[in-house]
């Protein structure tokens, strides 16, 4: 074997790394792995973290393989290559530390104020693993639960080809939420708000591709980006419990996949100049043994024929970024619409409808000078079916709509002060009263101060 100064070696078209190249050369001082590895600033891949550019898409669609470091290298008799791995392993952190302050507590005997440090603890490997698998592997210690488990996960295969003068980069993709592995920032995975605080009160429920199976399941997919513009995925989805086993072992398992769950991604990007614009689908379908209803009701019965809910989430989205060195700027939306048979959980006396709807909408748009300071402003509306008995509460069902005002101070490009601020018009189907104990939904509302920064 042998170490020595490898060239650039990426799964695009060797013009296009020319051209990118040769403008990114700015010094790299900035975060974590990708960046060491690299040898590029993170502005590279980032408007500001964790949003991404276009150069940042194509990176993460190639595997995360690009690399401008040592590396350790064998061949074989035929001059195959056996072993290509980087001298330095792509290891980094993340800290998050963060003081929550809500207009009223939650009940008498709780605080309205709180203090989480670390709120979030991360260690990565997130980089190059050989020539064409690399990863993104995340594991987090959590303040509120105070355990450590692992986070979000994205292991890929990918390579380049050339198809009747078509740039075409096609991959797989391993790994453990749905979204996490899309390329844009509209995908409930890597959408605003990038952080919130772990006392924020939630509605009391969202569709089932905005985070339900976060950690809990695996799954396969495959995709193909062409032309750095059409960008198609689909895959399918198994539960994985963290902690626990689909075995009858005794555990009382809830909300399992039967079968598969299929999931599709499908967008198209158009650059021009310091502009980029993306529109379009991702949707999801599961059959959930055992399913757990808002209200808390759940079933438990033999994972052999167990009865299911189904659910179908089909949703849109769109992203717009204007980025050059002193101006970044980015538009946000999303939409998704989610059908709910409820065949299960309606037999046994937890849902009055055999069927529902609840429709989520995310709008957000950012400015950042310099990217060093900034801004968010976001909207967020979640409205559906009137079904008492399934969520439990006292209206009857989860409209709620809120908004969010963030104002950042990056001191250096790995690093974020924040100030956010969330305001709730409606909260569990009312504006007032909506407990039946004389709670409003102003009560939630809440101001977050957080320090962010990895390395």
């Amino acid at each position: 074997m042998s170490a020595g100064r490898t060239q650039w070696s990426f799964l695009s078209a060797a013009g296009m790394l020319t051209l990118v190249l040769a403008t990114l050369s700015k010094p790299a001082f900035a975060v974590p792995s990708y960046a060491r590895q690299t040898g590029l600033a993170c502005e590279a891949c980032h408007t500001v973290f964790p949003q991404l550019t276009p150069f940042g898409r194509v990176f993460k669609a190639s595997g995360y393989t690009l690399f401008n470091t040592l590396k350790v290298e064998d061949i074989n008799k035929l001059k195959q290559s056996t072993l290509s791995i980087s001298d330095l392993p792509p290891v980094s952190a993340m800290v998050m530390a963060s003081g929550s302050f809500a207009a009223k507590a939650n009940d008498a005997n709780s605080s309205a104020t709180s203090t989480d440090f670390p709120q979030q603890l991360s260690l990565f490997y997130a980089g190059r693993i050989a020539d064409n698998v690399g990863a993104y592997i995340q594991l987090t210690y959590d303040d509120q639960s105070g355990t450590i488990g692992i986070d979000n996960t994205d292991i890929r295969f990918a390579d380049v080809a050339n198809l009747d003068g078509h740039n075409l980069i096609y991959g797989v993709s391993l790994n453990n939420n749905p979204t996490v592995q899309d390329l844009w920032n509209t995908t409930p995975a890597w959408s605003q708000p990038f952080i919130s605080s772990p006392a924020l009160q939630s509605p009391a429920t969202i569709t089932q591709i905005e985070g339900s199976f976060a950690g809990a399941v695996a799954g396969l997919s495959a995709y193909a980006f062409v032309d750095q513009s059409l960008y198609a995925e689909f895959g399918v989805y198994r539960t994985a419990l963290q902690g626990a086993s689909v075995a009858n072992n005794g555990n009382v398992n809830n909300n399992i996949i039967a079968g598969v769950a299929p999931y599709w991604r499908v967008a198209y990007e158009y650059d021009w100049g310091k502009n980029s614009w993306e529109f379009g689908t991702l949707g999801m379908f599961a059959d959930l043994q055992n399913p757990t209803t808002p209200a808390g009701n759940a079933i438990n019965a033999s994972l052999q024929g167990a009865p299911t809910d189904k659910f179908l989430d089909a949703g849109l989205d769109s992203q717009y970024e204007y980025i050059d060195d002193d101006e970044q700027f980015s538009v946000d939306a999303r939409w998704i619409h989610e059908n709910q048979r409820l065949d299960a959980s309606h037999a046994f006396g937890f849902a009055n409808n055999s069927s529902d709807e609840l429709d989520s909408i995310n709008l957000n748009t950012s400015y950042f000078w310099r990217r060093k300071y900034g801004g968010t402003l976001g909207f967020f509306n979640l409205s559906g079916s009137q079904d008492p008995l399934y969520y439990g509460n006292f209206k009857g069902n989860s409209n709620s709509s809120w908004g969010m005002a963030e104002v950042d101070y990056l001191p250096w490009l790995n690093v974020k002060l924040g100030l956010q601020y969330t305001a709730f018009l409606n909260f569990n189907g009312a504006s007032s009263n909506y407990d039946g104990a004389g709670r409003n939904a102003s009560d939630n509302n809440l101001l977050f101060l957080y320090l962010w920064f990895a390395f």
